[in-house]
């Protein structure tokens, strides 16, 4: 490091053993606009700049500091060659150890004024310092209590002492301001409190040196380091919540040295220089609440989500008072009861964090909305309040399908679960964001475990489809629309479906969405999960009268065939068995409009002239969100006996029986007969699957051509 000489005014530079760098005195303050530089100080002498607005600041700082028996002195200004990018690096990496090692630190308010102040109380001339009256904060409206790095400054020195703009002291960290600075910045008093050697108190943090962590005085460890990595991550982060700098990748690296880490800059990264702090944060502290975070639902770029990690440190700025990982005792310093049982096991890739948490299956209701309820997961942490060891801290999360992945769900939200209320519903409320601030929670408790899993790393579409719960039934997977005539092309229509269909012949543009398979409430030794529902528009070659090809209002008939193909899954539960009978796939076909007139649940079904491409037509997102809602209700006990007026008669709805022979149905109409079957491919991990559809002339003779319509 370089020091300033009180003396002669010059640089001195120190690149040797730690033990040689002689005792100095170190200034923190607010960087003005006119500065002095390590170039103007090796360019010239300080005598020569008196002329600068600047000049005076380190003027008056010599002076103190010869007062004190200071010879030297460090000034981030001036000491450090800032268009070298390696000392740069090197310095920031290096400043909180810097401050640590000072023999005194000098706070210098430039925009506060004691003689301007009534609640003085003392005042000496001779030695220029005051004493204020105790309710007296007004120093607190200096933006150096804003800044960024002016944090590790207020925190790593052993002595801190205050001064308004013309060098008159008004107190210390540690004596007559801690109280006011403690309630002002939200760090804890134990942190100032407690010794950070063993040197008796009474001699003063002053006296003796800190060299590579090491007191001069007593030969002991600094314990600075050790006191700091008693508190939360979130604790630490909230002290810095409310701060500023004028580069976003500084309100990263000014907070190495509170975190005890290094890290390499990239000026130019943005927003990620703090992502990667908090990577680095887990990798060495593997504490879980970096995580209790809370943030407006609209911090993310638009149409993303956060992931698990805080986008800044302003998200930390309500803390979750947590216990923290030692009991602060001035003899005796204990960490609390089953320490190391009680850190759970953290490891972050490139794209999740993967801890040990507590599972709970949760409802989630937005109250005061006519949202529909959310199957959503409470992740409970290894961490306790400070006010009730026994309840927890947890964040919700959404199950993305994937073995054990998650991404979290309401970031306004940490969630305190008390293993006291094992059933029943409470609401949370939070004062962050414009938008669900209020949720009803329905969780399992009863049915919570405790397993590793990952948590989603980066932010994620908003309206990225997460998969099923595991509760929610079998997997699912793609669905392909199969024309067995293969010279034929055929364009789906993606609004008249759910879930959406694929085809072979397409390239998809995206990961197909995940869906849920709905569980049916039937009667009878089964399990039934409905799977789609398809409405599936034809243009048939040669124009033929019937029921099949009568389409909805507006159409020609003659020349389309409208079908409505509904399909899922099933299985025989038999209470003399002991193992699950293995799925069956189900398949039936119904002419569309009698389907739609028949099947209606709802006002919210949809109306024949609301199809894609009608008349009246609805938007693709919203016929697929009304087809998913009119499945959930044809669910229903109410609707297992139901049937469909066909040409043929009455037909069923859903099958009547669980067996194997119902992945095929048919539907015949003068001279055309459509058949429909559903098939589930499988390989290496992935399903898929495919609703085959043919038409042929009745009686097999002849397969009628067809070309896509819309």
């Amino acid at each position: 490091m370089r020091l300033l000489n009180v003396v002669d005014e010059r640089l001195e530079s120190f690149f040797g053993d730690e033990n040689e760098v002689p005792p100095y005195g170190i200034l923190s303050h607010r960087w003005g606009k006119d500065e002095i530089t390590f170039q103007d100080l090796t360019q010239g002498t300080l005598q020569d700049l008196q002329g600068r607005q600047s000049f005076s600041k380190i003027w008056d700082l010599l002076d103190r500091a010869d007062k004190d028996g200071l010879s030297y002195v460090w000034v981030d200004t001036c000491c450090i060659d800032k268009t070298s990018s390696a000392e740069l690096s090197e310095a920031i990496n290096s400043m909180f150890r810097w401050y640590q090692q000072s023999a005194k630190c000098y706070v210098y308010l430039d925009d506060f004024d004691t003689s301007a102040n009534s609640n003085i109380i003392h005042y000496e001339l001779a030695e220029r310092y005051v004493v204020l009256d105790e309710s007296e904060t007004s120093f607190f409206d200096s933006l150096w209590f804003t800044r960024g790095w002016t944090l590790q400054e207020l925190i790593a020195p052993r002595n801190v002492e205050f001064y308004d703009k013309n060098w008159v002291s008004f107190g210390s960290r540690d004596g007559t301001l801690l109280d006011r600075i403690c309630k002002r910045t939200g760090i804890w008093p134990q942190l100032f409190r407690e010794p950070r050697c063993a040197c008796p108190s009474f001699i003063g943090h002053s006296v003796f040196a800190v060299r590579d962590g090491i007191c001069a005085g007593c030969q002991g460890l600094d314990t600075l380091p050790q006191t700091l990595d008693s508190f939360a991550v979130s604790i630490k982060m909230s002290w810095a919540s409310s701060r500023i700098t004028t580069r976003k990748e500084d309100a990263a690296y000014c907070l190495l040295g509170l975190f005890n880490l290094n890290m390499p800059l990239l000026y130019g990264e943005g927003d990620k220089a703090f992502l990667r702090l908090q990577e680095a944060i887990v990798r060495q502290s593997k504490d879980q609440s970096v995580l209790l975070w809370r943030a407006r639902p609209d911090v993310a770029p638009q149409g993303f989500a956060p992931g698990c990690l805080a986008p800044s440190s302003s998200a930390f700025k309500e803390p979750v008072h947590i216990l923290g990982r030692r009991v602060f005792n001035r003899v005796d310093k204990k960490y609390e009861a089953n320490f190391l049982g009680n850190l759970a096991t953290m490891e972050i890739t490139d794209t999740a964090i993967r801890t040990s948490l507590w599972i709970c299956p949760c409802k989630v209701v937005p109250d005061g909305t006519q949202t529909a309820s959310r199957n959503l997961w409470l992740g409970i942490m290894h961490l306790a309040y400070d006010d009730d060891y026994l309840v927890r801290p947890a964040l919700l999360l959404e199950y993305m399908g994937t073995v054990d992945m998650y991404r979290r769900a309401y970031h306004q939200y940490i969630v305190p679960v008390d293993p006291r209320m094992t059933q029943g519903s409470f609401v949370v409320e939070s004062s962050i964001g414009e938008v669900d601030r209020r949720l009803s929670l329905t969780p399992s408790l009863d049915e919570a475990t405790k397993k590793d899993i990952s948590i989603l790393l980066q932010q994620s579409p908003i309206n990225a489809t997460a998969g099923p719960s595991p509760e929610e039934g079998p997997e699912t997977g793609p669905v392909y629309f199969v024309l067995d005539k293969q010279k034929l092309d055929f364009t789906m229509d993606s609004g008249g479906s759910h879930p959406p269909f694929s085809r072979y012949q397409g390239r998809a543009t995206q990961i197909p969405s995940r869906w849920a398979l709905k569980k049916c409430q039937h009667n009878g030794e089964g399990e039934r999960y409905f799977g789609g529902i398809h409405f599936v528009n034809f243009m048939l070659e040669v124009p033929e009268r019937s029921n099949l090809n009568q389409g909805p209002v507006g159409q020609s008939a003659g020349r389309f065939a409208y079908t409505a193909v509904i399909w899922g899954i099933h299985r025989e539960v038999l209470k003399e068995q002991t193992d699950s009978s293995p799925w069956h796939l189900w398949c039936r076909v119904f002419d569309l409009r009698s389907f739609v007139e028949h099947a209606r649940t709802s006002n919210e079904d949809l109306q024949p002239n609301q199809l894609y491409g009608e008349i009246d037509g609805l938007s693709a997102g919203e016929i697929q969100k009304r087809m998913k809602n009119q499945r959930s209700r044809l669910c229903l006990a109410e609707y297992e006996k139901l049937e469909i007026p066909q040409a043929s008669g009455p037909k069923a709805l859903f099958p009547s029986s669980y067996g194997d022979n119902w992945a095929e149905d048919n539907m015949s109409d003068g001279g055309r007969h459509l058949a429909a079957k559903v098939a589930l491919v499988e390989g290496l991990g992935r399903r898929v699957f495919e609703l085959h559809i043919k038409i042929t002339a009745r009686g097999g003779k002849k397969t009628q051509d067809l070309e896509p319509k819309g």
